[in-house]
């Protein structure tokens, strides 16, 4: 919980004179809504006893200042009205904000791990957990002090003993209520943890649901959203159960007390010793007080809970293997393209001494203008270059380089501006043609459409309804395979970085516009530092040098020509490609 004051508290103090106006607004409306049973008791005492001139004044003079705390009442919570928006509404908008903020500097690895969706719910759960704790506070937390306090303060001048009484009720009850609320916290939070599984599988299937019917598997995915509801549903019947069990004894202690005081006035009545007047003050305060304490108690678990809500968020804010620039990066230029892997070992599971690791004391040097190409297995090492060159991963040893600058000295930023990607499965944001090509920035619509015209996009998105603004769907579902492809092309000739790395780029094309593909990406890398991760070897037969990997270690390079005159491996997967059945 310590993240979650900490964070909420940051926002606090952000806002904190509409937080104090917020606090003020509130005591001048409590303390003069519970003055006015002052006036009250006047009233009726007045209203006990005979006419007369003096006591007619008495009642009316008593009637315009009860005119004038409501008018005051009213004014304070005005401003309260004008508080809350800027301090609820505002902090929760500095907290969507700064949830993105954290989300975003965790590592490549982080969101490989996790689900999209349920992350989504746990940061919109964060920044809404807010409103729900700021408004306990005041309206709950702080008014409720206040209110004690000045009803203790009225009964101790009227009747001291009905203030012991009353105060000693009021320590029960508070304890009560932290205490079982403090207990019944983990149960909350295990409803919060499994409605985040349920957010998850739901953003799981939707995501995935070209899948989902092309395999008929509907009724596999609704099995597995319904397990996961109804263990949702099980664990917030405890919940509700205990809550329910904590209502019923806030009930026992508010009728305790009432009918407890209510004896006592007619005990001091029986004396001789107490006014009507007396009685509608303590009982007005009393109702107001116990339909207080009773939200209290009630919406004491709205706080417990949205502290629950939180918890999960809080834990991605604690996380420390973040990515952040090292304290003497700089935003510094690659003007040639030379790149050096020097004695690299790295391994996804560093603590494990017994997993054997990926990479151990690699090298790889790549000239300035160099088209290097990695062919390998599954498991070679290859896309794993590739996010060591980008630095979603770091070496646990070893030095990547570029120009002869350490990668390190780059800012992530810079060096990522600087190297350009085509996956072979590109992901598009649901927006515009436009917007995933140029990735928000403001391009000339001549660069745009030179872009589009090179890649080969430009045919079909001039048939598209609304040509370079109509929008593509999540995950740019309205589009092929192959034009998906293409924006992603097109986005590698608007960058126009001085290194290229090509994931498969062509191979969701076909046969035809791989061709003429090929040629608008040997014009892209003419004068550029090209990687290529190769599967179809066709694809690489004019590459300066192909790498052979084989579970992290070079085993061949050289040219096509070169590596086919070896009959090694790479000769062994050429002839597996063409046709040829190895050892034949």
């Amino acid at each position: 919980m310590d993240i979650i004051f900490q964070e909420y508290g940051r926002v606090v103090w952000q806002k904190k004179w509409y937080f104090l106006l917020a606090l003020s607004a509130l005591t001048c409306a409590v303390v003069l809504d519970l003055s006015a049973p002052l006036y009250y008791k006047n009233i009726a005492n007045g209203l006990a006893a005979p006419y007369s001139d003096a006591i007619l004044a008495s009642l009316l003079n008593n009637l315009k200042t009860i005119a004038m705390i409501y008018a005051g009442v009213w004014l304070s919570w005005r401003l309260l009205e004008v508080a809350i928006v800027p301090l609820d509404g505002g902090g929760v908008n500095l907290l969507e904000k700064r949830c993105f903020e954290v989300l975003k500097k965790q590592k490549y690895a982080f969101f490989e791990n996790s689900f999209s969706g349920s992350l989504i719910k746990q940061a919109n759960r964060f920044s809404r957990s807010f409103e729900i704790i700021m408004d306990w506070f005041l309206f709950q937390f702080f008014m409720n002090i206040v209110a004690v306090i000045i009803s203790f303060v009225i009964f101790y001048r009227q009747q001291p003993q009905f203030a012991a009484y009353f105060l000693v009720w009021v320590v029960l009850f508070v304890t009560w209520n932290i205490a079982y609320s403090i207990w019944k916290l983990r149960f909350d939070q295990a409803v919060a943890q499994a409605d985040s599984k349920v957010g998850g599988a739901y953003s799981d299937a939707i995501s995935n649901i070209f899948i989902v019917k092309s395999f008929a598997m509907e009724a596999k995915e609704q099995n597995q959203i319904n397990q996961a509801s109804d263990m949702v549903y099980r664990k917030k019947k405890i919940a509700w159960l205990l809550m329910f069990i904590s209502f019923a004894v806030q009930g026992l202690m508010t009728f305790g007390i009432e009918l407890l005081l209510v004896y006592l006035m007619i005990r001091k009545w029986q004396d001789g010793n107490f006014q009507v007047g007396e009685f509608v003050l303590f009982q007005s305060i009393m109702l107001m007080l116990i339909q207080r304490l009773w939200e209290f108690g009630r919406n004491f678990r709205n706080f417990f809970t949205a502290l629950a809500d939180a918890t999960e968020m809080a834990d991605v804010f604690r996380q420390q293997d973040l990515e952040v620039d090292a304290s003497d990066a700089r935003p510094l230029n690659i003007t040639r393209g030379a790149i050096r892997f020097d004695n690299i070992s790295f391994s996804y599971n560093p603590s494990n001494p017994d997993q054997p690791k990926l990479f151990e004391n690699f090298s790889l040097s790549i000239k300035a203008g160099e088209k290097v190409a990695l062919v390998g297995s599954s498991g070679s090492g290859k896309s794993s270059l590739t996010k060591l060159l980008f630095r979603f991963l770091d070496p646990q040893q070893g030095s990547l380089s570029f120009d002869g600058i350490p990668a390190r000295a780059f800012t992530l930023s810079a060096l990522r501006q600087q190297i350009s990607m085509v996956p072979q499965q590109p992901e598009l944001f649901h927006r515009s043609v436009r917007d995933n090509i140029t990735l928000g920035d403001e391009i000339p619509e001549a660069r745009l459409v030179d872009a589009a015209r090179k890649s080969r996009s430009l045919e079909f998105i001039e048939k598209l309804p609304e040509g370079f603004d109509t929008l593509v769907g999540e995950r740019g579902v309205k589009l092929s395979g192959g034009e998906k492809q293409r924006i992603a092309i097109a986005r590698a000739f608007l960058e126009d970085a001085p290194i290229v790395v090509l994931d498969e780029a062509t191979s969701a094309l076909d046969s035809l516009t791989e061709k003429q593909i090929q040629v608008a990406i040997f014009e892209l890398i003419k004068d550029k530092t090209a990687i290529v991760i190769a599967h179809r070897l066709s694809t690489i037969l004019n590459m300066d040098r192909i790498v052979v990997l084989d579970k992290g270690k070079i085993i061949e390079q050289g040219t096509h020509e070169q590596l086919l005159a070896q009959k090694g491996k790479y000769h062994a997967m050429w002839q597996h490609q063409r046709g040829d059945f190895l050892g034949e």
